[in-house]
């Protein structure tokens, strides 16, 4: 929505500065693809038009150059759109390609954690402290380390030997 907005700014911009809206003659607006060659000798106002405008003086028909320099300045304000939200294109795309990666942490975290879960075998369950000190350590969230531990202590920890080979024969 962000983007939609800035390009009517600019295509409210360059209305005022050359007089003609994107929407007039050429259907061109900013958010066409600059591939499309707009044809210079096609009209610029559409049908609705009489050719005098209200005061009487006839046809506001921007010459040659007015429509090159209108074309220049507009491939000039998309170029500027596309650069201004540039970044931003980056980091959704990065945070999409994070996302399809969810459910793996590094290797140097997770061996981080293993030897933490190793050096308290006998009750893998970190204090408050001990989560604090692995977030800051890992730079996991708090919400990360406390699903590895749920999910490490079902994979991997049985409190009770007699309970771990009944639920091994019931697999």
């Amino acid at each position: 929505m962000e983007a939609v907005m800035a390009c009517w700014d600019l295509e409210q911009s360059l209305q005022s500065l050359t007089g003609v809206s994107p929407g007039e003659g050429t259907g061109a607006t900013m958010s066409d693809d600059e591939d499309e060659v707009v044809d210079s000798d096609t009209s610029l106002f559409d049908g609705s038009f009489d050719g005098i405008d209200s005061m009487g003086f006839g046809p506001l028909v921007p010459s040659e150059t007015e429509r090159s320099l209108m074309e220049r300045v507009r491939q000039e304000l998309k170029h500027e759109l596309k650069q201004g939200y540039k970044e931003k294109i980056v980091d959704i795309r990065e945070e999409i390609l994070r996302k399809r990666r969810a459910g793996k942490l590094p290797g140097d975290t997770t061996s981080f954690l293993k030897a933490w879960w190793q050096s308290h075998s006998k009750w893998p369950y970190p204090t408050e402290e001990d989560k604090a000190k692995l977030v800051q350590e890992t730079g996991l969230q708090l919400k990360q380390i406390n699903n590895w531990f749920i999910n490490q202590r079902k994979r991997n920890w049985h409190s009770n030997p007699s309970t771990s080979l009944k639920s091994k024969r019931k697999r």
